[in-house]
């Protein structure tokens, strides 16, 4: 019986995948939600003004739009997945779509936290917005990282540049969002 060969401490420590078992697809799906969840909720943020943080209003408008935009896109798969196949989606497909689609949500959760400390006054409603806002364009460049990590693929100093130019579309595209919505 060969064994395989022991991992090293830096191959336990940092994870070039995700979930081995991920397929293609699945990987596109999840960096589209991930891309649309940050694009999304960074351009519910940056109309948000302190008066919306400190009245509670801003955590409500955030996770209001993050979990109305999560189940339109869940809902729009599943659609989608009909017209592609020409057949439902079978219950395990709608368990796979509603698991890829999580990052539409999880871009909310940090700029929720904040904005309900601003809104429980623990932080300034201004300071809650602004690190929201450097979250998500974080969030947004490290797309390039994460993009090599679904591929299992080793990050170059190309993906940290791909991922600042990923990053300034997309905040240009919430800014558009923002400028022709409001």
């Amino acid at each position: 019986m060969v064994s395989a060969k022991p991992e090293s401490m830096r191959e336990r420590v940092v994870r070039y995948r995700v979930d081995r078992s991920l397929t293609g697809d699945q990987a596109a799906a999840r960096i589209t939600a991930y891309l649309y969840g940050n694009i999304v909720v960074f351009a519910t943020t940056v109309p948000l003004t302190t008066g919306d943080a400190a009245h509670g209003h801003a955590v409500q408008l955030l996770l209001g739009v993050a979990v109305s935009t999560y189940l339109a896109h869940v809902f729009s798969e599943i659609v989608g997945h009909q017209a592609r196949a020409g057949e439902p989606m079978t219950r395990a497909g709608i368990w796979h779509e509603i698991g890829d689609s999580r990052p539409i949500v999880s871009s909310a959760l940090v700029p929720g936290l904040l904005l309900a400390a601003a809104w429980a006054g623990w932080t300034a409603g201004d300071t809650a917005i602004l690190l929201s806002e450097i979250y998500l364009l974080i969030r947004l460049a490290l797309v390039g990282f994460l993009l090599e990590r679904l591929r299992s693929q080793r990050p170059s100093i190309h993906t940290f540049v791909a991922g600042l130019v990923l990053a300034a579309v997309a905040a240009g595209i919430a800014l558009i969002k923002v400028y022709l919505g409001h």
